[in-house]
């Protein structure tokens, strides 16, 4: 074979090649739909999620210093996260039953937030830090009490899925507060972060801003 024969034949191979990996592809997003099911924003979870869900941004003029928003992991949200978990990844009537136990314990501990939490300066970005410059409570307007864990929380696909709020630039934590006072379902009360910079107070009464849509931009 010529070496211009051999030159279309190996270009002729290659578009072959290029075709055959776009319908493998094609096959795989068939088989694995990037969004789940159920969708994020249907069903009980979303439901539950959304009305226990609070945001708050802090300004310095035009600049955006910081911004949170967190979701409030009541008994109630907490037993539809693990319904939610159950049906996206299998689980056993088993495994569910145990997941909604351990939530149940939990729930009687303590309030529980998960907060996505950007700031402008990003080593501000510190509220698992023991020297965090941010003070997390909670107050129902009669009593406050500071959060006793921050830990940060690895923000995957499955994170992301569950807290649509969660932008690019956020980092997220999973706050723990020993509240112990009277309980907080159908009251009002704030989640506060303040610092130095200023502080975010999160309204989790009924005309409280909803958690915020996430930033294309920091």
């Amino acid at each position: 074979m010529s070496g211009a024969g051999a030159a279309l034949r190996s270009r002729v191979l290659g578009l072959l090649a290029l075709v055959a990996a776009g319908a493998g592809c094609a096959a795989v997003d068939r088989a694995l739909p990037r969004a789940p099911t159920p969708s994020t924003d249907e069903g009980e979870w979303a439901q539950r999620r959304d009305a226990a869900s609070r945001g708050a941004e802090l300004y310095d003029g035009l600049d955006r210093r910081a911004a949170a928003s967190a979701t409030w992991l009541s008994a109630p949200v907490r037993e539809a996260l693990a319904r939610r978990l159950a049906a996206w990844q299998a689980w056993s009537p088993e495994e569910l039953e145990a997941e909604l136990a351990r939530a149940r314990i939990e729930a009687a501990q303590g309030e529980d937030f998960v907060v996505a939490f950007y700031a402008a300066d990003q080593v501000a970005n510190d509220l698992d830090s023991p020297r965090s410059v941010w003070r997390i409570e909670i107050d129902d307007g009669s009593r406050r009490v500071a959060a006793a864990k921050v830990s940060g929380v690895r923000a995957d696909a499955t994170i992301v899925q569950l807290y649509p709020y969660v932008g690019t630039f956020d980092v997220v934590y999973r706050v723990h507060v020993p509240w112990g006072g009277a309980p907080l379902d159908g009251r009002p009360f704030t989640l506060r972060i303040a610092s130095a910079y200023g502080r975010l107070d999160l309204d989790f009464g009924p005309g409280g801003t909803p958690a915020l849509r996430p930033h294309l931009f920091p």
